[in-house]
């Protein structure tokens, strides 16, 4: 018998579904944490590219997303989507919730400071 496309998806709808159960109440501060850490990286990021350009991000999806929608909008529509794929994430793997929103809530607010710390010191002396 053989398994077709349709059925693994079904699971994971399944999954998704009853993990969604309480998931706001439980996460809310870590959800309100990765906001402000996703804004702060967002915005940080449409700082440099201001300055540097989107050729100069180290994310390769998020450069090209910038280099196609632009400086502003291509920071905002990546960090967005970065943002709804880390909430599934945790939805499906609610047992490792805390452990990825530690994580990214981390590297989102690590990114948002050398952003603006690092983009100045980079900047050509004339």
């Amino acid at each position: 018998m053989r398994m077709t496309q349709i059925e693994p998806i079904r699971n994971v709808a399944n999954q998704l579904r009853a993990n969604w159960s309480g998931y706001l109440v439980q996460y809310w501060v870590f959800l309100v944490l990765l906001a402000l850490a996703a804004i702060a990286d967002m915005l940080s990021t449409v700082f440099f590219m201001a300055i540097d350009g989107p050729e100069a991000e180290g994310h390769p999806v998020i450069r090209l997303i910038s280099v196609v929608l632009g400086p502003v909008l291509g920071p905002v529509v990546g960090k967005l989507s970065q943002v709804a794929a880390a909430v599934v994430l945790t939805v499906y793997l609610r047992r490792w919730a805390i452990y990825i929103f530690v994580s990214v809530i981390i590297l989102y607010a690590w990114a948002a400071v050398y952003n603006v710390v690092a983009t100045p010191l980079l900047l050509p002396v004339h």
